[in-house]
């Protein structure tokens, strides 16, 4: 990969970690519109930087903390602020953050007992992130330019919450059998 297209990936994801904020900052100031816009700019971040990342073979090892760092920040900072404002259940919230806090502590520990180890991404991980990315667009689209959907929030909400506890159990396992070949090499 060369350095240019290291350099592009990272700086998009820099850029989705900016829009958090700023998303954030908008909602409360209920312009929605604008959050939505935002919010769907930071998305195609995310969507870029994989892209950029994958097409010219490789990732940085800032880039490959970034971007679950920038998805994780960016999902909890809107779902947050979307049930503060009363446009998400708190049940979804916590179940979101308990999730991302599963993952993050428990590759913290596999790191303290087992050592090093290759962090893969999951697809059904990909598959929580990507629902809850649709999730939040879709209730800030809601509330600005696209009433009509509100019947569809609520499964919706359902879906995700499927991917996000499915995703869990299934990192929780992945772990284990780290924990497991770690133990047996031992």
């Amino acid at each position: 990969m060369s350095v240019t297209a290291q350099n592009a990936a990272n700086l998009l994801t820099l850029a989705r970690l900016l829009c958090v904020p700023l998303i954030v900052n908008l909602t409360l100031e209920q312009d929605y519109h604008t959050a939505a816009i935002v919010f769907l700019l930071a998305a195609l971040t995310d969507i870029a930087d994989g892209y950029v990342a994958k097409r010219f073979s490789g990732t940085t090892p800032l880039g490959a903390i970034l971007d679950p760092v920038a998805d994780k920040l960016l999902m909890a900072s809107v779902f947050i602020t979307l049930v503060l404002e009363g446009h998400l259940p708190v049940w979804l919230v916590l179940l979101v953050i308990g999730r991302d806090l599963l993952i993050i502590l428990g590759t913290l520990a596999l790191r303290l007992f087992v050592g090093r180890f290759r962090v893969e991404p999951l697809l059904i991980g990909k598959l929580s992130t990507f629902f809850q990315l649709v999730l939040g667009g879709a209730v800030l689209a809601e509330l600005s330019v696209l009433p009509g959907i509100a019947p569809w929030l609520e499964p919706l909400v359902l879906v995700t919450s499927f991917f996000v506890v499915t995703s869990a159990i299934a990192y929780l396992h992945s772990a284990a059998r780290i924990w497991s070949l770690a133990r047996v090499e031992r």
